[in-house]
């Protein structure tokens, strides 16, 4: 047999996946990332989990299977979009890693739209101007930690660090990664000088971009040592996590919707040919010579983990909360809530709005109604806000029939039905749900030559596990409750 690892540095936890060539997985293991936020708005933790957790999360999923290490024939490396850690000398962290959701660099995001303009910032990176692009970060360190931006000689993203872990050298981000740092033409894909001039940064700080797919090297003597895979096994860096999980998820033609509840939220095509829209997001795909056409949703899993802990305040045995749990207390309420209506956008409001002050809202609240109205409220809310996003990609891509759902998301059978009643489209839920890490293994697969080609690798570890169809009572309740909450998010806006 051969098998295939993943690790997958997201913002919520590092995980190491290992799958067969049939995209089973076999092993598996996990941490959690707990960020703190010192201030409000504020998500960040110690960069240690991406120094020492990946190679142990690897090992432990290794450890935990029955297969030989020799039959580990690649490693695919993928991780979150602009979470971005400093490292000084020696490649030694130099301050903490700051979580691509943080919001503190309202700042500096004025001062590049006062330096370059909005506009001009989003047609050449393809990425909308607020705090989620790495640069205003690294600016923010340059204006309020300079000790810390002074001393880093490389600013580094969660996947730019795991490969340094594995091999021992150099600093490498990929295309589909490097538009969320910020500072990436979207046409050269290279660094833009201008925009590193007003970040006062020279580009051998940023890593060596390189396309998706690429073989950076082999396991460092330790790494090897430590896990006990061969030092010759290759490397590769896979994409970026939003890249991936399409991929893992199947999706390879435009008319497929790819929709992600981790998190965040993700509602995407695979496009072949760029498309600038400022509502969305315009990024490389992993897929060679193709686009994902994105809208990003700050709060999704984020806002359910929110609601738990809400309700899980008022038990002693706040573990009786699990999600499982939480589907079965909002399967029991109808479609709409009855009445209750959840927006989000917790964290500030991502596609199709784009505006970091948005809070979130609950409205509709009687003394008639519980617990488990908030839940489904909120799971009906994260539907709504993708359905937002996705209606902006439909005005590109208008012949979409069909929707993969994965992350959490699609692990909830309630979740999964409620998005196909909302969008009234046939809701796919792929086999694996580790769709990021399958991804990932996929791209180690071409590269390494497993595969022939990506296509080759999507119908060969992809399979699907359950169709939904949409129910069409609950349909024209959803097109209600759809409205209501757009007139909400006016409100708000």
């Amino acid at each position: 047999m051969s098998y295939i690892a993943a690790i997958d540095a997201g913002a919520s936890e590092i995980k190491a996946c290992i799958f067969d060539l049939l995209g089973n997985e076999v092993a598996s293991a996990s941490r959690s990332c707990s960020s703190n936020s010192p201030e409000t708005g504020w998500a960040q933790c110690s960069s240690d989990i991406l120094t020492k957790w990946p190679v142990s999360v690897l090992k432990d999923a290794i450890n935990s299977s029955d297969i030989s290490v020799k039959e580990i024939h690649a490693i695919g490396v993928t991780g979150s979009r602009a979470t971005i850690v400093p490292f000084g000398k020696d490649s030694i962290p130099i301050g903490p890693l700051i979580f691509w959701y943080d919001r503190r660099a309202k700042k500096e995001v004025k001062n590049i739209s006062k330096k370059f303009g909005v506009d001009e910032f989003f047609n050449l990176t393809g990425i909308p101007l607020d705090p989620t692009p790495s640069i205003t970060k690294i600016m923010w360190w340059r204006d309020n930690q300079p000790e810390i931006f002074d001393a880093a000689q490389i600013f580094a993203l969660p996947q730019t660090v795991v490969l340094n872990s594995l091999t021992g050298d150099g600093w490498y981000c990929d295309d589909s990664n490097g538009s969320y740092l910020g500072f990436m033409n979207l046409k050269t894909r290279s660094w833009e000088e201008k925009l590193l001039n007003i970040a006062g940064i020279s580009k051998d700080k940023l890593p060596h971009l390189v396309k998706p797919g690429t073989v950076i090297g082999n396991l460092s003597n330790n790494v090897a040592i430590e896990t006990g895979l061969s030092k010759k096994t290759p490397v590769v860096i896979s994409g970026s996590d939003a890249g991936c999980f399409k991929l893992g998820a199947g999706v390879k033609e435009p008319d497929v919707a790819c929709m992600y509840i981790g998190t965040a939220g993700v509602t995407g095509v695979i496009i072949n040919k760029p498309i600038i829209d400022p509502r969305l997001t315009c990024c490389p795909a992993v897929l060679p010579d193709h686009w994902d056409l994105d809208g990003l949703l700050l709060t999704a899993g984020s806002a359910y983990s929110w609601v738990r802990d809400l309700l899980g305040g008022t038990i002693k045995n706040k573990n009786e909360l699990s999600f499982k749990r939480l589907d079965e207390l909002a399967a029991k309420i109808p479609a709409g809530s009855e009445g209750v209506l959840v927006v989000p956008h917790f964290a500030g409001a991502g596609s199709p709005i784009w505006d970091t002050k948005m809070s979130g809202l609950v409205s509709g609240l009687r003394l008639s109604h519980g617990a488990a109205h908030l839940v489904r409220a909120v799971m009906e809310g994260v539907v709504f806000a993708e359905l937002h996003a996705l209606d902006a990609v439909r005005e590109h891509v208008p012949n979409i029939n069909s929707m993969q759902l994965t992350g959490g998301g699609g692990s909830s059978v309630l979740w999964s039905q409620i998005m196909a009643d909302a969008v009234g489209l046939p809701v796919s839920i792929p086999q694996s749900q580790q769709s990021t890490c399958l991804g990932a293994a996929m791209m180690a697969g071409v590269a390494s030559g497993i595969y022939s080609n990506h296509f080759e690798a999507i119908d060969s570890m992809t399979t699907t596990q359950r169709m939904i169809e949409p129910n069409l009572e609950n349909k024209e309740i959803y097109e209600v409750a759809y409205q209501t909450y757009l007139n909400a998010v006016e409100t708000l806006n």
